[in-house]
């Protein structure tokens, strides 16, 4: 008989196949089969530990860290992080740079320089904002190894943990065999042995999980295999040098994105494609509705206002919105 070492703080419902947990700062929610329930709990953390060592760019012991104080050197480092890099310069090649992986030095001088729980709410110190733009066009990846040009610093924030929840699903999937739903942090990847047969899973949407929990506007969505990433400039907020912040940074400037967009969700083949697409849109402001329609993606777009807008995709899309 396989023993399952479910990992301690999680909260197991078996007779609806779901768990949840918090990890790397965020949550996380699995969905599958009731029989298979504790194995895929098992591998779904097992991936993210793996993610959070070799990407996380508040451990000075991770491979990532270790990328960025290479002064440009190449770095031999983990097929996860090497898989990693690669799905964010791709984000980067798709958006022209709206979504860069090299804003680690602008977020630092803005006092993101730690986990977000120990980032003090209002620091009056002045922000450092280096940029360089294109940087990303810079980034070395092989099979083995990354590196990053001097005065750069990798942040795989806009897509890691949608990275993550592709990684853990797929794993998922061809360990055991079930369809699965994984969200880490609002990145939602469904999967299955056959994803024309998975069922759709309902998934609610909102502005952050702080406004869910406090009772605020949502909007429950009913999809099938594939991704559905929300980005949102509501969470992880804070004052710098008199300034206010949050994670989602214009490339174009160097500052927090300001355009009429509260929050953006998108769907996706998977859900890093999901999160470029909403992340690409929080930074685009006002072109952000013809940006999406012309490449066919399914959105929903909610202004800072109230006002929600949809693209063409989104509507035809059978997604059984239930407010």
């Amino acid at each position: 008989m396989t023993t399952v070492a479910v990992p301690a703080g999680v909260r197991l419902h078996p007779e609806h196949g779901a768990a949840s947990w918090r990890a790397i700062g965020t949550y996380v929610e699995l969905r599958t089969s009731p029989e298979e329930l504790e194995r895929a709990v098992e591998l779904v953390a097992a991936v993210i530990d793996e993610v959070d060592e070799g990407c996380s760019r508040f451990r000075l012991d991770s491979d990532l860290s270790l990328v960025n104080a290479s002064l440009g050197r190449p770095v031999l480092v983990s097929p996860v992080l090497v898989g990693a890099v690669r799905v964010a310069l791709e984000a980067a090649h798709e958006t022209d740079g709206l979504v860069d992986p090299t804003l680690g030095t602008v977020l630092t001088g803005a006092g993101y320089d730690r986990t977000f729980t120990l980032v003090p709410g209002d620091d009056p110190s002045p922000a450092a904002l280096p940029v360089r733009r294109g940087s990303w066009r810079d980034v070395a990846v092989d099979d083995a190894t990354v590196s990053v040009p001097a005065g750069a610093a990798l942040d795989l924030g806009a897509t890691g943990k949608a990275f993550a929840a592709d990684l853990a699903a797929l794993t998922v999937v061809e360990e055991l065999g079930v369809p699965v739903l994984v969200s880490i942090g609002g990145d939602v990847r469904v999967a299955g042995p056959d994803d024309a047969a998975v069922p759709r899973r309902p998934i609610r949407l909102g502005h952050s999980l702080a406004d869910l929990d406090a009772g605020g506007d949502s909007l429950t969505v009913s999809v099938g295999a594939g991704g559905v990433a929300t980005s949102s400039v509501s969470a992880r907020r804070w004052r710098r040098g008199g300034r206010q912040w949050h994670h989602l940074v214009d490339p174009r400037t160097g500052g927090p994105a300001d355009g009429p967009w509260r929050t953006v969700t998108a769907l996706g083949r998977t859900a890093v494609a999901a999160n470029t697409a909403s992340t690409a849109a929080v930074v685009l402001g006002a072109d952000a509705e013809r940006w999406l329609a012309d490449r066919g993606v399914a959105a929903r777009l909610v202004g800072h206002d109230g006002h929600v807008a949809t693209t063409p995709a989104w509507d035809a899309a059978e997604t059984e919105e239930t407010l």
